[in-house]
């Protein structure tokens, strides 16, 4: 059975972690060690990294945990094919022509309101 990754769970003191995204100084994919952590509602980090920089109040999504790390570039490149896919079919459908017939604009705004507003407009201009 896999285990299930929790990545919204808070990294504690001394925990390994992977520069998850380039940060100034820091390029992805380079190893560290939490120095401080803080924030309750919002996680940020002071994190010493291998390559000589520490760095303060980093985000926790630019953070993956070092066991984590081959996984998590996995999880995010999957992610980004299926946002992918989720955009090329919205973008077929609506060049299919494929709407639920109340809307004819990309706003979703029913066609007896834009004509109200077109026939407002003339009434007002002439």
């Amino acid at each position: 059975m896999t285990k299930t990754l929790d990545r919204t769970k808070p990294f504690k003191r001394y925990d390994k972690v992977v520069a998850a995204n380039d940060l100034e100084g820091v390029p992805e994919g380079t190893s560290g060690k939490i120095k401080l952590a803080n924030g309750l509602t919002w996680h940020r980090y002071w994190v010493d990294f291998s390559n000589g920089v520490t760095i303060g109040s980093i985000d926790h999504g630019d953070l993956a945990h070092k066991n984590d790390w081959p996984q998590f570039k996995i999880d995010r490149e999957k992610a980004v094919e299926e946002s992918a896919l989720e955009a090329e079919v919205v973008d077929s459908a609506e060049s299919d022509g494929d709407s639920s017939g109340d809307s004819s604009n990309s706003y979703g705004v029913p066609e007896h309101l834009l004509e109200r507003s077109r026939s407002a407009r003339a009434r007002l201009s002439g």
